[in-house]
């Protein structure tokens, strides 16, 4: 079967009729059972579609309605996010946010939410897989102008944390649109963000903690025992009370990466020494340990960390976190759109008198 270089694992329709083949033997082939249409013109093989999690076969379906299309299209929004590898909590959505050209208006149709931006034909955009996608300081603005603080804040950390992109260049590519539409959202993500965040659960767990009112903990806290030894250097630390948050994903005990050779027993035990080591010291008073069920329920989180004496702060300080981050924890204060739709000042975006743009600075990968 004929595999395109351009675009890894997919098989379009297009490319075999540039050839002069028949394209009716790709939907005899999907009958058969040996080809799943991804998108209309574009196929994969079904060995290769049976072993991809639900977010890589949400990558290549991104891939694939872009990929597919005769006409120019930048892949945009959460969908150019999971291209640029950032990490994505929930379900895909069930569209393809690109970028297109002004005159046709931002719109939904087709299985895709076309965004109408004067962006759309910037020289110098990124390819990944063979498409083109917004720089990553764009594609997280758009998210946090169009998705909830959670997702925002998760894939903002992991940007931050592997050098992707820096605050600076966030509020600089929020400060290009010259709007003040969805600047509570966007403000409210980049004064939570932080690098510090190792890893999607620690994102998620500390959005819990400011739904919570907690009072926000130390992020990788080194601690040491009297000799001055470091025993560990821990997720998070309440000086005030003492206490330790570890948030612990299956990677640990799953990860060749993580474990180094070790078995998983071993791991288990490991990880039980350093707890025990970390328990004496003088200074910790308490101790939390969860995973990913717990930090994605707040009630749970909450009574997990109350056991290691970590309570909330005032109810001023709650409302105050409520609002900030969305009362519910999930979209921000309705200050632009639902999520999915058009991001807040689109069809201005960059817009200067007489009809110029300015393009952002570009981020390398």
């Amino acid at each position: 079967m004929l595999l395109t270089s351009r675009h890894p694992g997919l098989i379009l329709s297009r490319d075999l009729t540039a050839l002069g083949l028949d394209d009716a033997e790709l939907r005899r082939a999907c009958r058969r059972g040996e080809l799943v249409g991804v998108r209309r013109g574009a196929y994969v093989e079904s060995a290769l579609w049976r072993r991809l999690g639900v977010d890589e076969r949400y990558r290549l379906t991104v891939v694939a309605a872009a990929a597919a299309c005769r006409t120019r299209v930048v892949v945009s929004h959460l969908s150019a996010a999971v291209l640029h590898g950032l990490p994505l909590v929930g379900a895909p959505p069930p569209v393809v946010h690109v970028l297109v050209a002004p005159p046709g208006g931002s719109r939904r149709e087709h299985g895709f939410v076309k965004h109408a931006r004067s962006d759309y034909d910037l020289p110098g955009l990124p390819q990944i897989d063979g498409v083109l996608v917004t720089p990553v300081e764009t594609t997280l603005v758009d998210v946090c102008l169009t998705e909830s603080f959670l997702r925002a804040v998760v894939m903002t950390d992991h940007a931050l944390r592997i050098g992707a992109v820096t605050l600076e260049q966030l509020a600089q590519e929020f400060a290009s649109r010259d709007t003040a539409r969805g600047a509570t959202r966007v403000r409210a993500v980049l004064q939570f963000a932080s690098p510090l965040s190792a890893g999607p659960l620690e994102s998620v767990s500390r959005v819990g903690f400011r739904l919570l009112g907690l009072p926000d903990p130390v992020l990788q806290h080194p601690l040491f025992d009297a000799t001055g030894r470091r025993v560990a250097i821990v997720d998070n630390w309440w000086p005030h009370a003492g206490a330790v948050g570890e948030s612990d994903g299956r990677i640990k005990y799953t990860d060749p990466a993580v474990m180094n050779g070790r078995t998983v027993e071993q791991v288990v035990i490991d990880e039980k020494h350093r707890e025990d080591e970390i328990r004496s010291l003088p200074e910790v008073q308490g101790f939390a340990r969860w995973g990913w069920s717990t930090a994605l329920d707040t009630r749970r989180l909450g009574e997990v960390l109350a056991r290691a004496g970590v309570s909330p702060e005032s109810k001023a300080r709650k409302r105050a976190s409520s609002i900030e981050t969305g009362a519910s924890g999930g979209p921000f204060p309705p200050d632009s759109p639902a999520d999915g739709g058009p991001a807040a000042g689109e069809r201005t975006r960059r817009e200067r008198p007489g009809g110029t743009s300015r393009a952002s600075g570009r981020v390398a990968r």
